[in-house]
């Protein structure tokens, strides 16, 4: 009987002690055990922290931000309106566009022409200048009026993430006066202009297939009539006709030219243009120059008369019939 007392005294010291071990919060310093009078050890629990330690008003630490998402955030947060730039010819400017959206630019030039590497997309309709970019690349462009390159505005565009934009572009007083007098020169001489570089060029071509033995397109070949001859008016040159070339406003004869003198002669083409048969060009083929009884093929272009244009058309009903 006392020998199992002792047994369980030391059995419910032991549990004891592993319940004060376990209610014991965990820390990073293990606690000192405590010898008590009763020979066990035993664990003292730390204190709990006093919570007025704690400073209420402490600062709180934000990361960065970018200087560059700001100032976007405030270009985005106003309104965009038109905006007025007066460009100098020669002188570079800066002007921010919209990325991804088409930017308008009004210029001062009746017909703009862009010149420009960048990829952007540019496109014209009168005064205006649509550019559109998908990229924050810069854009250089030079805008003139038309094809004269006595004032070109020089632009560098510069897309940010910003509505897009409409921006009219304006001169000094006195630039303006010298623009006027292009625009008034090239629209009153300009076009007449080409468009008789552009009659000089047909006539070349059309000459140069004849001599390479060609049919031109739009020409038909027959024989030409009585009054379809040219005349040339040259000593000891003699003409004759022999081919016709019909178009739709123009008529080509093809004539042969032979030197019937004693020595050397030079033909002149001038000797075959009269006001009556409205001529329009004379060209020799392949030689001008002519020994005694050479000969050369001879081209001459006239306009149309009225009458080449009038053809009779049969009529439908029956004549015998009032």
């Amino acid at each position: 009987m006392n020998t199992t007392r002792p047994v369980l005294a030391i059995m419910l010291l032991i549990s004891s002690s592993a319940l004060s071990v376990t209610a014991a919060p965990m820390t990073s310093t293990m606690p000192k055990p405590v010898a008590t009078n009763n020979n066990v050890e035993t664990l003292t629990l730390p204190e709990p922290s006093n919570p007025e330690a704690i400073p209420l008003n402490q600062p709180v630490e934000l990361p960065p931000v970018d200087a560059s998402i700001l100032s976007s955030a405030n270009i985005q947060s106003k309104s965009v309106t038109p905006q007025q730039i007066q460009i100098t010819p020669g002188i570079n400017a800066l002007i921010p566009i919209a990325v991804g959206h088409l930017n308008r630019l009004v210029t001062p030039f009746d017909n703009p022409v862009v010149t420009t590497t960048s990829q952007a997309t540019t496109s014209t309709k009168g005064k205006i200048v649509y550019v559109a970019t998908t990229d924050e690349t810069p854009v250089t462009l030079y805008i003139t009026a038309g094809d004269n390159q006595d004032i070109a505005l020089s632009l560098t565009l510069i897309p940010k993430r910003i509505p897009a934009r409409e921006i009219h572009l304006s001169l000094d007083k006195n630039t303006y006066q010298v623009l006027n007098k292009l625009q008034q020169q090239a629209n009153t001489t300009g076009k007449p202009l080409d468009r008789e570089q552009d009659y000089i060029t047909t006539l070349k071509k059309l000459f140069r297939e004849l001599g390479l033995q060609k049919t031109p397109a739009g020409f038909s070949l027959r024989e030409p009539g009585l009054d379809e001859t040219m005349h040339c008016q040259q000593d000891r040159i003699q003409i004759r006709t022999g081919q016709l070339l019909e178009g739709t406003d123009m008529l080509i004869l093809i004539g042969v030219a032979r030197n019937t003198g004693p020595g050397t002669i030079e033909f002149n083409e001038r000797s075959c243009v009269n006001n009556q048969d409205e001529v329009l060009a004379v060209t020799a083929w392949p030689k001008v120059v002519l020994g005694p009884g050479e000969a050369t093929e001879v081209y001459v272009a006239r306009r149309h008369t009225p009458d080449t244009f009038t053809t009779l058309r049969p009529s439908l009903l029956d004549r015998s019939t009032p």
